[in-house]
C-alpha cells in the first residue's frame, strides 16, 4: 500500500545530537508530530526542553503514549550509538483497511511515514566556548526541524484517513517508532491489541 513520505533531515546533511542530549532530542521531534496528529481532542501539554534553551513543543496528555514514545527511544538510543555514526529512525502511521478474504480479518497499512537521520556526536568537546557553538547549532537545527513538521501538516492534508478513527488513544492510528535495526515487535503487539479490541466491540 503506497503511503505518504516525509523526510525531515535527510542522510546527506543529518541532525548530528551529541549522545547526551539523544534521548531528549528525539522525543522532542517525535511528540510533536503525534501531537499534530492527534484527532481525539485529548489534553495537550507544552514543553519546553530541560537542555536546549528556546525550544518548545506540544505533547498529549496520554501516559500509554508517553510510555510507548519513551521505550522506543530508549531503544533507538541504543541501536544508534553503536552503529557507525548513526542512522534513520522513523514514525510510521497506520490506518486500519476493509477485511477482506471470507474470514473478514482486520489489516492494517501505513498511510503517513516521518523519517529523521541522526547523527551521534561521540567526539569530545574542547573548552566552553566549542560546547556552547554546539549546543547554538543544535538548537537552531531542531527548531528547523519543529517548523518543518508545522509546514508539512499544514500543506499536506488530502492523504488523511477518513475511517477507521479511534477514540481510545490521543493518537487516532496505531504507530510505529522504528530505528535502525528494523525492530517490528512494538507495532505489531499493538495492532494485535487494536484488533483484540475490535472483536470485543
Amino acid at each position: 500500500m503506497s503511503h505518504e513520505s516525509f523526510t525531515l533531515t535527510d542522510s546527506r546533511l543529518p541532525l548530528e545530537v551529541e549522545a547526551l542530549l539523544l534521548p531528549e532530542v528525539l522525543e522532542c521531534l517525535l511528540h510533536h508530530i503525534l501531537f499534530h496528529r492527534a484527532l481525539a481532542g485529548k489534553a495537550v501539554l507544552p514543553k519546553d526542553m530541560v537542555i536546549l534553551d528556546e525550544v518548545f513543543y506540544a505533547k498529549c496528555d496520554d501516559q500509554a503514549l508517553d510510555k510507548q514514545v519513551r521505550d522506543s527511544v530508549e531503544a533507538a538510543v541504543s541501536v544508534l550509538k553503536k552503529t557507525d555514526g548513526g542512522g534513520k529512525v522513523s514514525l510510521i502511521l497506520y490506518e486500519k483497511e476493509k477485511p477482506g478474504g471470507m474470514w473478514g480479518k482486520t489489516k492494517f497499512g501505513p498511510w503517513e511515514e516521518w523519517s529523521i537521520h541522526l547523527a551521534v556526536r561521540t567526539e569530545p568537546v574542547f573548552g566552553h566556548r566549542e560546547e556552547t557553538l554546539r549546543r547554538k547549532e543544535l538548537q537552531g537545527r531542531v527548531r528547523d526541524t519543529l517548523w518543518r513538521v508545522h509546514s508539512i501538516i499544514n500543506s499536506c492534508r488530502k492523504h488523511l484517513p477518513k475511517q477507521g478513527i479511534s477514540n481510545d488513544s490521543s493518537v487516532c492510528y496505531p504507530f510505529e517508532i522504528k530505528d535502525p535495526s528494523h525492530h517490528r515487535g512494538s507495532v505489531l503487539a499493538l495492532l494485535s491489541r487494536v484488533t483484540q479490541a475490535d472483536g470485543k466491540q
